[in-house]
């Protein structure tokens, strides 16, 4: 008979609140907090020369005219800080004399259409690759504290998911007789659990695309020894035998049709109406080539709520169950992801129904994303919270504005420069007196005891992927 351990009378706690306390930090919310980084970070990494690095490395048969690749880039960049009304106010901006964000560009909005319909996106997407490495040398492993002591035993913990973006108008002549929403494609994402950012994200033109699959080339990105946390898509034998081949580890919630045998009970802790077992498992059938795994079932029972966890992680004391049911509920970090990047960022409002600009404007928008986080962290760090209770909702449209108008600022300095070539100018800090601040108070998260709200964009019941309808495959066809 398998052995037994009864703990009783113990006070477990709510492991499935593995997020922030509802209670607000006591802080000093008068503290002045500095806007001016985001702008600062992206103009120190994204620079013409990496630019030209990336595209020496995917160049096919594509030249650069007036729509320069760097010119683009911060085209799209300025597109996702500052959100315009329609591309077309942003190209008539950047037209004429310069945008704020953007270098001037003197090509037609035809002439800028014509490049992101032929210019292949991938080049940003090895942009996004490319910038990685820098962005993460800037940030720090400031998130995710409450599971800090899991990274003596795990070097990176990565949260791993996808989600389907939102429908794009029927602006393109192939559209206007399609029935129901055209979706241009989906997102899988890997999360770095303590840095706050995205350490891989991969745009698919084909929404209808199985996830499986997407998430199984997604592996290829994660370095050995990463601890990876998914939902029960990927609670399957199939991928503990892949991650086992790979060596890295899972944890994910148990998939519903996965076949298990209990072979020992390695622990098990109840107190009041909570239940915690740790149990050692064989799981699948061995068929299909799989053969059957070995790993740990952990079973969390606190009044109605459930939760059923596999693990690879056969150590106890390196993953023990109750930080294992801790960990999962931070999970829920990678739909926040999703969730800024459509909302905060604006990424479930296309500007173009052209599959190429779009995967231009998903990438924009990760990279963007990332530089906001690393900024967040330091904003967190610099007054000693906890970067989840500062609000992307709160903080991204100030630093937006602030990004903006520093911009203006030091455009207006250089053409004065240019204007006084005998004379030397000192410029100005910028962060001196009250520009580019805001007070701590204005950007912290209000504690909500409603459920927080839905994405704006309308529910589906009827869509299809843009590859399939009649004439999309030949456009998505240039992305792949």
């Amino acid at each position: 008979m398998a052995e037994q351990h009864w703990v009783a009378g113990i006070d477990m706690p709510e492991l499935l609140a593995a997020r922030p306390a509802k209670k607000q930090p006591v802080v000093d919310q008068k503290q002045t907090v500095n806007l001016l980084g985001l702008v600062e970070l992206l103009h120190t990494h994204v620079t013409e020369t990496l630019c030209e690095e990336v595209f020496l490395q995917t160049r096919d048969a594509e030249r650069q005219r007036e729509w320069t690749l760097y010119s683009l880039v911060w085209f799209w960049i300025a597109v996702t800080i500052r959100a315009p009304k329609a591309l077309t106010h942003a190209l008539n901006e950047s037209q004429f004399g310069g945008d704020q964000l953007v270098p001037g560009v003197g090509a037609t909005s035809e002439a800028f259409f014509e490049k992101c319909k032929g210019f292949r996106s991938d080049f940003f997407s090895e942009l996004f690759s490319a910038l990685g490495p820098r962005l993460l040398s800037e940030s720090a492993a400031v998130y995710a504290q409450q599971v800090t002591d899991l990274r003596q035993h795990f070097p990176e913990i990565w949260v791993m998911d996808g989600s389907q973006l939102a429908a794009v108008a029927h602006r393109l002549k192939i559209l206007w007789k399609v029935k129901g929403a055209v979706l241009p494609g989906r997102v899988i994402a890997l999360y770095d659990l303590f840095r706050g950012i995205n350490r891989a994200f991969c745009f698919e033109p084909d929404a209808a695309r199985n996830e499986n699959l997407l998430a199984k080339e997604a592996l290829e990105l994660i370095p050995e020894g990463t601890l990876v946390v998914a939902d029960r898509l990927y609670g399957m034998p199939g991928y503990f035998h892949e991650f086992g081949k790979r060596k890295i580890w899972g944890l994910f919630r148990r998939h519903g049709t996965a076949k298990v045998k209990i072979v020992k009970v390695l622990s098990r802790k109840q107190g009041g109406r909570a239940l915690l077992e740790d149990l050692l498992v064989q799981v699948g059938s061995g068929s299909k080539g799989i053969p059957q795994q070995l790993i740990r079932l952990i079973r969390y029972r606190a009044g109605k709520r459930k939760l059923d966890l596999f693990t690879s992680v056969m150590d106890t004391s390196k993953l023990p169950a109750d930080r294992a049911v801790e960990l999962y509920g931070l999970r829920w970090g990678i739909e926040r992801v999703f969730y800024d990047l459509k909302e905060v960022l604006n990424l479930n409002r296309f500007y173009a129904a052209n599959p190429n600009a779009i995967a231009m404007q998903v990438y924009a928008a990760a990279i963007v994303y990332n530089a906001f986080r690393v900024i967040q962290g330091r904003i967190g760090q610099t007054h000693k919270i906890a970067p989840e209770w500062i609000s992307p909702a709160k903080l991204f449209p100030k630093v937006a504005a602030v990004s903006a108008k520093l911009v203006s600022l030091e455009l207006g300095f250089q053409e004065t420069v240019k204007a006084n070539p005998a004379v030397e100018l000192v410029k100005p800090q910028w962060g001196d007196g009250g520009f580019g601040k805001t007070e701590l108070g204005t950007i912290l998260v209000c504690p909500k005891f409603t459920p927080r709200t839905k994405a704006r964009h309308r529910p589906r019941s009827i869509w299809q992927s843009f590859r399939h309808i009649p004439g999309g495959a030949k456009l998505v066809r240039k992305l792949t």
